[in-house]
């Protein structure tokens, strides 16, 4: 399970705002409400609170959402019902907390977990992952308070039952193994079948059970990591929102294959042209309507040449 101390997301955040910092000791005043808030300073929107102890508060936050993974375990490890349920409440008020935690709030305050680290500029890179993340966790929180205790029980009885057939599987495959005799040998092997076939319905049984299945689809992990390359890419510049993607109607989009920042002559598309001569150029296009107008008199007037041609041609008979 992956861990986040407080001085490795510190590190993170402060590699991924020099920019921000550096643009603020210059004199920036885009920079100036936040970056002193990425360099060992205050928070300037309000908050009295810096980066450090922010960090913790995250750090906080994600360690407890990844323990969450335990859930299975902490729900299938009692001795009676009370212990269950007890175990369940726990459980639920750990999701809860993580639910509020991922609550994104939009304001002079805005924060995660309470963490100054997220403004409303920060919303359109954020909001994505934390929502999904909460969603998951949601979920997480339905199959918990759908979770009864009989199927617990069972699937604790259960894994007890399979602990112990695969004792009786390794043992008697053990003894087939050092037998000599054929006969003895055989019911070992016979033996080590019947508790397989029996491991098999086990198994089978177990899957119908939702204590079974309680978790398997949680993975914070790949949440935690999306959000924190969220926030980097926010804080160094990276990954800007695309722009509306544009239409073949609009008369001033380049040809494919140009960008505005790639091509400086891609603003205005009559100087896209090269100069050079093609079959598709403005010169071959602007001469063939003539041909297709006038070709019938061209071919007439050939006619009338050739025609000409051969009788100033023939020899004269009255010489």
């Amino acid at each position: 399970m992956t861990r986040y101390s407080a001085e490795e997301l510190e590190t993170k955040f402060k590699g991924s705002a020099s920019i921000r910092i550096s643009e603020k000791k210059s004199g920036n005043s885009k920079y100036t409400g936040d970056a002193g808030y990425w360099d060992d300073g205050r928070c300037d929107y309000g908050g009295a609170h810096n980066l450090k102890e922010d960090c913790q508060k995250l750090s906080e936050l994600f360690t407890n959402i990844a323990e969450l993974r335990n859930c299975r375990r902490e729900l299938t490890t009692f001795n009676n019902q009370e212990e269950f349920e007890r175990n369940k409440q726990n459980l639920l008020t750990k999701v809860n907390e993580a639910i509020n935690g991922l609550q994104m709030k939009t304001s002079n305050n805005s924060s995660i977990g309470g963490v100054c680290i997220i403004w409303a500029d920060f919303d359109h890179f954020v909001s994505p992952v934390v929502n999904n993340f909460r969603k998951e966790i949601e979920m997480l929180k339905r199959d918990i308070e759908n979770l009864v205790y009989d199927d617990a029980k069972e699937f604790q009885k259960l894994l007890f039952d399979e602990r112990k057939l695969q004792k009786e599987i390794e043992e008697n495959e053990r003894k087939a193994r050092n037998e000599q005799d054929d006969n003895k040998r055989k019911q070992f092997i016979f033996l080590a079948g019947q508790a397989k076939d029996k491991w098999k319905k086990l198994l089978e049984r177990k899957k119908q059970l939702k204590s079974a299945r309680l978790g398997d689809n949680f993975n914070p992990d790949s949440h935690i990591n999306d959000f924190l390359q969220a926030v980097e890419n926010k804080l160094s510049g990276k990954n800007r929102p695309q722009k509306p993607t544009r239409t073949s109607s609009n008369p001033n989009q380049p040809p494919s294959g140009f960008d505005n920042a790639g091509d400086s002559s891609s603003s205005n598309p009559s100087t896209s042209y090269s100069g050079n001569y093609s079959p598709n150029s403005n010169n071959n296009q602007e001469q063939k309507p003539f041909l297709e107008k006038y070709w019938r008199e061209l071919l007439i007037g050939g006619a009338f040449l050739l025609g000409v041609y051969y009788i100033l041609n023939q020899p004269n008979d009255h010489e």
